[in-house]
């Protein structure tokens, strides 16, 4: 439960910082990318020596090799996708990913990982995931665009490669897995992309530096919380991070949190403990 809470204030931390590299410094997303996953991987690595994991002879079968390259090509084309849409500044598209992800993922889990059926888990979790989507639903959120299929498309994806994930930590520690997962996609947004990683101001270097650490808290505990809780209830704890970020944002960026935000923060918060102590 513990993971499942600290992945989201992770969470809340990087997209904040995220904002203020991409949005303020106006970063290049082709170089603010690569180096962020440099900074993943390396930041990881250095708990392989006591976190790290891997079954050999499970991972070596053709099951999970696919799996693990099915879970690249997602993760390459949702991130890339998330990023542009936080820089080009597509506020309400934006907010549509993060609305509707959790409640798409804890869907995809009843469908895909029949193991973790549990229907308290599932009302909990659609309860969350709807005040979620109660609190931050605008009018401007029903206009569509050029770019709104793009958006829905990364959202499905980001949905999907959690089931993907849960799947593959049989065979690594979630450790391991995240580790595999940054070094690869940073080897291949290098090779795409062939950004100049040290052109860019130092406090963005550095930002990207605080960003990667957050993101390592984020995704190493969800990933603990995939293979100790399951998806769906992990995903129920994640609600959170978007109300963080907005609490964060009313002391960094002054804006004002309103009334509707609080009442959702609660029906989480009760959610979540419901799950935790009662189901």
């Amino acid at each position: 439960m513990i993971e499942a809470f600290l992945a989201s204030i992770g969470y809340a931390g990087g997209v904040v910082v995220d904002k203020v590299v991409l949005s303020r410094y106006r970063l290049p997303v082709k170089r603010f990318i690569p180096l962020l996953f440099i900074w993943l991987a390396v930041i990881t690595a250095i708990l392989l020596p006591v976190f790290g994991h891997i079954n050999l002879p499970l991972f070596e079968s053709y099951k999970y090799i696919g799996l693990f390259v099915l879970m690249i090509v997602t993760a390459l084309t949702w991130n890339s996708l998330y990023y542009r849409g936080i820089q080009d500044g597509e506020v309400h598209e934006l907010e549509f990913i993060m609305m509707l992800t959790p409640i798409t993922t804890i869907i995809l889990s009843e469908i895909f990982l029949p193991g973790e059926r549990n229907l308290s888990i599932f009302i909990a979790g659609m309860v969350a995931s709807t005040a979620l989507i109660a609190s931050r639903f605008r009018h401007n959120h029903l206009q569509i665009s050029k770019n709104t299929s793009v958006i829905v498309f990364a959202m499905l994806l980001s949905s999907a490669e959690s089931i993907i994930i849960k799947l593959l930590l049989d065979s690594m520690s979630p450790v391991s897995l995240y580790f595999a997962r940054t070094a690869v996609m940073a080897v291949v947004f290098l090779i795409m992309w062939r950004p100049k990683l040290l052109a860019m101001p130092a406090k963005c270097f550095a930002y990207t530096i605080i960003s990667a650490a957050f993101g390592v808290l984020q995704m190493v505990l969800k990933f603990y919380g995939f293979a100790k809780l399951g998806v769906a209830e992990t995903t129920m704890f994640l609600v959170l991070g978007p109300f963080l970020v907005y609490f964060f944002s009313a002391f960094y960026f002054k804006e004002n949190i309103k009334k509707r935000d609080i009442i959702a923060t609660i029906v989480v918060v009760a959610a979540i403990i419901y799950v935790s102590f009662f189901k």
